[in-house]
């Protein structure tokens, strides 16, 4: 019967979570809403919390306090039943050590792969006990998920489950499918938030190039396996490019003008370089040059 107080803080989901896993204080029902991070403590942990966001910058306060009055009194009143509780509740959690299943439920289901990803990697998984699972380390990075408000993570004897909510406005949206090139270039850099990322810093790839694919690998050695996913991320190429530039003089003017027409291409230019033909009538500037080009999937 173990009651919970609500608290609001103004900080980020991570930067919360960190600071109450270093204080060995367990947090319920965690749920982002703008600026504030909001989530549940036992009311044992209450004055724990208030000291570790005891810096005014953290504008700390109690969304709704938890009620004990009477418990300790019953608790007396019934102590045989208090007792044969205690022995169900141990043996319960000797029966019920063991994780049998991960259930991802909610408006953001359609990202299971990428949050059993999570568990997996915070430690717990299907079949095995939950002895050093990192759920607020899981909570914080299922939070930081494209479009995810909310993140509760509950386990229910053998069944742990993972409630998550996504903005509904952006879930329409989605793109179900991988993101591809439109152009040659190199890859600068690539985050594949959800899928698989199928290039790396440094490679060449052209127009119809898979850069992140709609799937995700679960598992390690004979349990592997490929499972479809929704792709998240986005991958920045250096590409290359030129035009021509006619001018009736050839000037440092005329020169500036010509190197100002390359932001029609592109809006971050890396670099620039020029020749001068002299045509009838004056000159042609030929510039050529090289920009960052950025393309993303379901991310706003």
């Amino acid at each position: 019967m173990t009651k919970f107080t609500q608290i609001s803080v103004v900080c980020t989901a991570e930067a919360a979570l960190k600071k109450l896993k270093k204080s060995q204080v367990g947090v319920y029902n965690c749920k982002k809403a703008g600026a504030e991070f909001a989530f549940c403590v036992k009311d044992k942990d209450l004055k724990k919390v208030f000291a570790i966001f005891s810096n005014p910058c953290y504008n700390i306060r109690v969304e709704n306090l938890g009620r004990r009055a009477g418990f300790l009194k019953s608790v007396v009143n019934r102590i045989g039943l208090v007792v044969g509780a205690f022995v169900f509740v141990a043996a319960a959690a000797v029966s019920n050590s063991f994780i049998f299943k991960i259930n991802v439920s909610g408006s953001g289901s359609y990202l299971t792969p990428e949050v059993k990803r999570i568990i997996y990697e915070a430690g717990a998984k299907e079949f095995s006990m939950c002895a050093k699972f990192d759920a607020p380390a899981a909570t914080g990075k299922i939070l930081a998920l494209p479009n995810v408000t909310f993140c509760n993570i509950l386990r229910r004897g053998s069944i742990l489950t993972v409630d998550v909510q996504v903005d509904e406005e952006h879930t329409d949206k989605a793109e179900l499918s991988s993101l591809v090139s439109d152009r040659a270039g190199v890859v600068k850099n690539v985050v594949a938030i959800c899928g698989t990322a199928r290039v790396s810093a440094g490679d060449t790839v052209n127009s119809g190039d898979a850069l992140i694919s709609a799937y995700t690998v679960i598992g390690e050695g004979e349990n592997e396996k490929r499972v479809d996913c929704l792709a998240v991320g986005y991958c920045e190429l250096e590409c290359k490019s030129g035009f021509e530039y006619p001018a009736k003089t050839e000037s440092d003017e005329n020169l500036q003008a010509a190197y100002a027409q390359a932001l029609l291409y592109a809006e971050e230019i890396l670099s620039r370089t020029h020749t001068v033909k002299q045509v009838d009538g004056g000159v042609v500037y030929v510039i050529e040059f090289t920009y960052l080009h950025k393309l993303s999937i379901n991310i706003s």
